[in-house]
């Protein structure tokens, strides 16, 4: 995925959640999980990526673009642009 942990974080700090309430977002058991895909150690299906953006009020298609779209994973994403 294109997606980096990076971008996970920075999705759930513009939306104001918890990393327990992304946890839940996604199905997943406990927010050590979640917490891992933040530090790059796995990454959440995409089934998962695209309930954490519906719960985040992000435009998943509209996300998953600009992260393919960008040249360098380390450039941050101007996500505002994937907003709802």
């Amino acid at each position: 995925m294109y997606i980096t942990g990076s971008d996970l974080r920075k999705m759930r700090l513009d939306a104001g959640l918890t990393t327990v309430k992304m946890a839940k977002l996604a199905n997943v058991k406990t927010r050590k999980t979640y917490e891992n895909w933040e530090k790059n150690v796995g990454s959440p299906s995409m089934n998962q990526f695209i309930a954490m953006c519906v719960g985040c009020n992000f435009n998943s298609s509209k996300f998953v673009k600009l992260a393919i779209d960008r040249q360098d994973s380390t450039e941050p994403l101007n996500i505002s642009a994937a907003r709802r």
